[in-house]
C-alpha cells in the first residue's frame, strides 16, 4: 500500500551528546491511502474506499472535495474545473466532512455513477482531503489550508487506445566529460493514461548501457518532458544514444550522436607541451652560449700564451720544414 503523507508543524531540536536523536511527534500529520485509484470497467459499480489517519498530536477537521485536474509538461498536477476528460460529476463521497482525534482512522467511501453513453476511454477526478485552518487571533493570524489530493482514473466500457509517441531525443551533442543529460518528450495519443514504471519504464541505450528515466505518468491527451542524467560516461567516445518505445503500431525509436572529448584536458596537455618545448629551447640556447663562451675563452688563452704567435711556429716561420723549405717534407 502506497501512502501519501503530509506533515506540517514539525520542530526538530538540536541533537547533542547523549540525546536519542528521535524527532518529536508533529502537531499535524495526515495520511491517506491509497495514493490513487485505478477503476476499470468491471469495477465501476463497486464502492471504492480511502483510509484517512491522523498521526499527529492535535485533532483535525477534514472536508472532502472533488475537482478536475490535468498535468503540465513537467508532470505537475494542475487543478482546473474545465480540465478535459473530467469525472468530477460522476462521484459521490461519504462522509463529506468529519473530525479526527489523534491516532484515529476513518474510511471515506466513493461511489461512481457515469452518465449514459460517456466518451470511450479514461476520465479522471481528484479527491481532496482538506484540513481548513482554525480561527486565529492576535499576532498569530496566518491561515494555511493543508490538503492531500488523490487521483481516481475511471475507464468506461468500450475500446481502449494506449498509443503514445516519443519525440526527438535531446542532448548537447558535444560534451567535455562528466555527467551528460538526455531529454525526450512523450505524447499520449491514446484514451488512457500511461505509466512508465520499473520494467515498463523508458530508458536511453547509450554506449552499450541502459540509462533509465525516472518513473513518470502521462495523462490522457497530455505531453510529458522527461530527462535523465548519464552520470559516468567514458572519457572520450563518439556515442550513439537511442530511446525506443513500443506501441500498437510497433516500436518507435529516436537516436542522437554524442561526442565526448576532454577539450580542457587536451588544452592543458598542449599548454604543458608548449611550456616544455620553450624550456628545452631556452636550456639548449643557454648551453650553446656557454660552450661558445668557453671555446672563445680557450682560444683567447692560447693566443696570449708565452712565446706564442698567432697562426705560425714559435720561431716565426709560416710552416713547413725546419730548414725553411715550404714543402713541409723535411726531417724534423
Amino acid at each position: 500500500m502506497i501512502v501519501a503523507l503530509l506533515t506540517a508543524g514539525v520542530a526538530v531540536p538540536a541533537v547533542g551528546p547523549g540525546a536519542s536523536g528521535a524527532a518529536p511527534r508533529p502537531d499535524f500529520s495526515l495520511t491517506v491511502s491509497p495514493t490513487r485509484l485505478l477503476v476499470g470497467p468491471e469495477h465501476i459499480d463497486r464502492v471504492q474506499t480511502f483510509q484517512v489517519s491522523n498521526d499527529g498530536r492535535l485533532p483535525i477537521d477534514i472536508v472532502v472535495n472533488r475537482t478536475s485536474f490535468t498535468a503540465d509538461k513537467d508532470g505537475k498536477i494542475v487543478f482546473a474545473e474545465d480540465a478535459p476528460y473530467s469525472a468530477a460529476d460522476w462521484i459521490k463521497v461519504s462522509p463529506a466532512s468529519f473530525h479526527l482525534a489523534p491516532d484515529e482512522d476513518r474510511q471515506v467511501t466513493v461511489r461512481i455513477a457515469p452518465p449514459e453513453n460517456p466518451d470511450n476511454g479514461e476520465h479522471q477526478v481528484a479527491v481532496l482531503f482538506v484540513a481548513p485552518p482554525g480561527s486565529k487571533t492576535g499576532a498569530d493570524n496566518i491561515k494555511i489550508n493543508r490538503a492531500i489530493g488523490t487521483p481516481i482514473y475511471v475507464t468506461v466500457p468500450g475500446p481502449v487506445d494506449t498509443s503514445v509517441r516519443v519525440g526527438a531525443l535531446r542532448s548537447a551533442g558535444f560534451s567535455m566529460g562528466g555527467p551528460v543529460d538526455f531529454g525526450v518528450t512523450v505524447d499520449n495519443l491514446g484514451t488512457v493514461h500511461r505509466d512508465f514504471f520499473g520494467r515498463e519504464g523508458l530508458s536511453v541505450e547509450v554506449n552499450g548501457r541502459e540509462v533509465p528515466f525516472p518513473d513518470f505518468t502521462v495523462l490522457r491527451g497530455t505531453s510529458r518532458d522527461v530527462t535523465v542524467r548519464w552520470a559516468d560516461p567514458p572519457l572520450m567516445c563518439v556515442c550513439h544514444a537511442e530511446v525506443s518505445l513500443a506501441g500498437a503500431a510497433g516500436t518507435a525509436g529516436r537516436s542522437v550522436t554524442l561526442l565526448i572529448f576532454p577539450l580542457h584536458l587536451f588544452a592543458m596537455l598542449l599548454g604543458v607541451a608548449v611550456a616544455l618545448y620553450v624550456l628545452v629551447r631556452l636550456a639548449r640556447r643557454r648551453y650553446r652560449a656557454h660552450l661558445l663562451g668557453a671555446a672563445r675563452a680557450l682560444r683567447d688563452a692560447e693566443g696570449d700564451g708565452p712565446g706564442g704567435r698567432p697562426g705560425g711556429r714559435p720561431d716565426g716561420h709560416p710552416g713547413g720544414r725546419p730548414d725553411g723549405h715550404p714543402d713541409g717534407q723535411g726531417r724534423v
